[in-house]
């Protein structure tokens, strides 16, 4: 009888809002989610230096693709995946403020140590440490901006976390990139890497756990509160519109970790251009089209859940449908300006409805799970887009290459768009899910 009741409630829309008058973080709460925005930065230059010092790494150690794709995604994912899961169970009982101190701190750290490796196997290692670190970083951070931000402002305020990636691709491909051509591919691990620990140390000393489910219209039961790890998860697939929502965002990230750890390889086997000009050219690109993208389709889509759910999951889906024809012309043109520009309009349509797609996917669990269900949504993104998708390319290309030459990388890419479509699928499901759950009541 419960169990029928908890899927009844499960499948209402959400009620009203009531008065923020138990939690008001007044000015605050913007700066609680500027460091998190910086935190979530750091964590993108850590991962985007890599992409921009590839050609130096198999300069240095005759590494093939296969192995740079390693390097890029499956070493940094192995643990930044499996370990999210019981990091994020800590988070949802215990103080998150505190995890993601620590996990910026070793994460950068590591970061610092892959610029004293000598061989493969010892920046495998390093970026395996990346990887533990950052897996407490993302999941435990989005739960923090729950019980910041009311409801019916997540979907803007997660647009502006999601800057995060954008503002620390642009530093890590602009300033990697230069440091790597005027110093070493070395100075620019260490460049990277040491600034991250004081960061740490501010979050720390600076930021306060706030109340977990404060700003939610549903108070959260007691019990569920102590619900065990496998009733949680069991809770978590059952929840099909979570589910399907985390699917649609998994399969579009393969395509956007894929793009993104390959496309200054690309550039620079390609066009006649130096490594500081493309981690420029790039990174710019990223911030000039990322930033606005990510504030506009969050301040949308709040509007648009606010006329109706099913719309705005079918418009995050039409959306990522979009990118297709504009990466894929850009992979056979001779001109790197076209190519920037449709990139840049690509990019647009994949990170728009980024905000609406994590705001509906933390409505639509309980408070005293989010953690764990961001956790499990990045690692599906993860192990699907970060560890399948650079070394899926890379053996793609090392493959291809008796048959397209210096063209197989532009052919692989091409090919792994079609994960798009599989995202799109998901997200027209999630439509039809909430439709299910609406014609229920």
């Amino acid at each position: 009888m419960s169990e029928a009741k908890s899927t009844k409630i499960e499948e209402q829309e959400p009620p009203p809002i009531p008065q923020q008058d138990k939690v008001d973080h007044g000015l605050y709460r913007w700066y609680v989610l500027g460091v998190l925005v910086l935190v979530y930065a750091f964590s993108y230059m850590d991962r985007q230096i890599v992409s921009i010092l590839l050609e130096d790494l198999r300069d240095e150690f005759a590494m093939t693709d296969t192995q740079l794709g390693l390097l890029s995604g499956l070493a940094f994912v192995l643990f930044y995946a499996t370990l999210g899961v019981p990091i994020a169970r800590l988070a949802d009982r215990s103080n998150r403020v505190r995890i993601v101190a620590i996990a910026v701190s070793v994460w950068s750290a590591m970061t610092a140590v892959c610029g004293l490796a000598g061989s493969f196997w010892h920046l495998f290692l390093a970026r395996v440490g990346v990887g533990v670190g950052e897996a407490g970083g993302g999941p435990p951070s989005l739960a923090i901006v729950s019980d910041y931000f009311a409801p019916k402002e997540r979907a803007f305020a997660t647009s502006i976390y999601a800057m995060g990636p954008t503002i620390g691709s642009f530093i890590g491909l602009a300033a990697g990139g230069w440091v790597a051509q005027e110093y070493g591919w070395r100075w620019a691990f260490l460049g990277m890497g040491l600034p991250g620990i004081a960061l740490g140390l501010i979050l720390y000393t600076t930021v306060r756990e706030p109340v977990r489910g404060g700003l939610d219209p549903v108070v959260t039961d007691p019990k569920q509160e102590q619900e065990s790890f496998f009733n949680t998860v069991k809770a978590l697939i059952r929840n099909r519109l979570w589910l399907w929502v985390t699917l649609g965002q998994a399969f579009a990230v393969f395509v956007g970790y894929g793009f993104s750890s390959w496309k200054p390889s690309f550039y620079l086997r390609k066009f006649d251009l130096t490594q500081a000009e493309v981690g420029s050219l790039l990174g710019i690109m990223g911030l000039l089209v990322g930033v606005p993208s990510l504030l506009a389709g969050g301040f949308i889509g709040d509007r648009i859940i606010a006329r109706s759910r099913k719309l705005a999951v079918r418009c995050i889906g039409y959306s990522v449908l979009l990118v297709i024809p504009f990466y894929a012309t850009s992979l056979v043109l001779d001109s790197w300006i076209a190519t920037t520009l449709l990139l840049g309009v690509g990019l647009m349509f994949y990170q728009i409805g980024y905000g609406t797609s994590v705001s509906i996917s933390l409505s639509a669990v309980a408070p005293s799970q989010r953690a764990l269900a961001m956790s499990f949504g990045f690692l599906l993104a993860n192990l699907l887009g970060l560890g399948l998708g650079p070394l899926l390319i890379g053996v793609i290309s090392d493959a291809a290459s008796g048959i397209f030459g210096e063209d197989s990388l532009a052919f692989s890419l091409g090919i792994c768009l079609f994960s798009m479509v599989i995202s799109f699928v998901f997200y027209w499901v999630a439509g039809s899910e909430i439709a299910r759950q609406k014609s229920a009541i």
